[in-house]
């Protein structure tokens, strides 16, 4: 029972499809929360933690519904947080005019990348039972 898991197109779309719906709904939330904080007097402590809050429920969503074929969720997961941490960082420094990488911003990614892998487990495990089902 030698099953060799072989990485396909399929997988690589999964992957791309992912951090493109987190990068998405990431933006989508930024800015409505930009609009929030114009409008009220919210602390910089508070901003940073709902910012992180945002970065975390855009991977979930992003991995939860753009992992459509039930395999290497681990790996899809881990790849597509690293995509999105990439695309992000780069986006947002464009838009910033900022790039810089400090300590806060590697722990960021780095709390990504778990979050990206569970949830790639999950979104993997949530698919294939939805296929027994059937």
């Amino acid at each position: 029972m030698d099953k060799k898991l072989k990485f396909g197109k399929d997988d690589l779309i999964d992957i791309v499809k992912s951090s493109l719906i987190a990068v998405v709904c990431s933006l989508v939330l930024i800015l409505v929360f930009a609009i929030i904080i114009k409008f009220t007097g919210i602390e910089d402590n508070i901003i940073l933690v709902i910012n992180m809050i945002i970065k975390s429920l855009s991977i979930v969503i992003g991995i939860l519904f753009g992992i459509k074929n039930a395999r290497l969720g681990a790996v899809k997961g881990l790849f597509s947080g690293l995509l999105f941490v990439l695309v992000s960082y780069i986006l947002f420094a464009i838009i910033n005019l900022d790039a810089k990488i400090d300590l806060m911003m590697l722990i960021d990614s780095l709390i990504i990348l778990v979050e990206s892998l569970i949830a790639g487990i999950i979104a993997v495990n949530i698919k294939d039972k939805r296929v027994e089902r059937r």
